[in-house]
């Protein structure tokens, strides 16, 4: 296959008088623009204004995050704050069944705070709570109040009043860590309440029977010597 390079070019002058038609008219259109200088800067303010801001200590740039508007409104005030606790509506406004009255009288207010004080035996007592009395809170109050006749070997001093507590707590006696396992209670030998335990105590248990026996014993013998008081008043007669 043969290649053919032309070095001399064509004779046509058309093309070259087409070329330079738009050359000139592209200049012409370049002179028509408006020209665009760049902003010439004064540099003698600019380095005054620098000079000023170092001694101000400042830095010369805003800052680029934008000022929060609502910051003092997200943050409430103290007023506002006390405001509030006063306000009707509350987290479990939805579960009450009736809208709570916005002014209180005096009376009613006198017997909120009696009901909350009633709650608890009071700041002496750090905050000693009322508890929920329930049958075997009240059998193990009533052992406690009787606990001179369970241990005859032990001494107790005697109880201040006769009526059962209202402002008490039950808690829960844990195991001393430095103790072994052997000397610790398994979960069938703990019992929930004191009644439980006292029935599964084996000498408590004897040495109840033994009381009752003679309890009963001593009052056959009143009955007796009763019975024999009257049958001598009978025969006077």
């Amino acid at each position: 296959m043969d290649f053919i390079i032309d070095t001399t070019g064509s004779d046509n002058t058309e093309n070259k008088t087409k070329n330079t038609l738009i050359s000139r008219l592209l200049e012409d259109y370049e002179e028509s623009l408006p020209s665009h200088k760049p902003p010439t800067t004064n540099k003698k303010k600019e380095v005054c204004l620098q000079t000023f801001f170092d001694e101000m200590g400042w830095s010369g740039t805003a800052p680029k995050t934008k000022p929060d508007i609502l910051s003092d409104l997200k943050t409430p005030s103290n007023e506002v704050q006390e405001a509030l606790k006063k306000s009707v509506l509350t987290e479990d406004f939805e579960k009450k069944h009736e809208v709570p009255p916005l002014e209180v009288s005096e009376k009613r207010l006198k017997k909120q705070r009696k009901k909350e004080s009633e709650l608890t035996k009071g700041k002496k007592w750090y905050g000693l709570p009322a508890t929920e009395m329930t049958d075997e809170v009240k059998r193990d109050l009533e052992i406690l109040q009787m606990r001179s006749v369970l241990d005859p070997k032990r001494f107790y001093k005697k109880n201040d009043s006769k009526v059962l507590p209202k402002y008490f707590q039950i808690g829960k006696v844990l195991d001393s860590p430095l103790d072994y396992y052997n000397a610790r209670l398994t979960k069938k030998e703990r019992k929930k309440t004191l009644v439980d335990e006292l029935l599964a105590d084996a000498e408590f248990t004897k040495y109840n029977k033994r009381k009752y026996k003679e309890i009963i014993q001593e009052k056959q013998k009143t009955h007796y010597k009763a019975w024999r008081q009257a049958k001598r008043l009978k025969k006077k007669k």
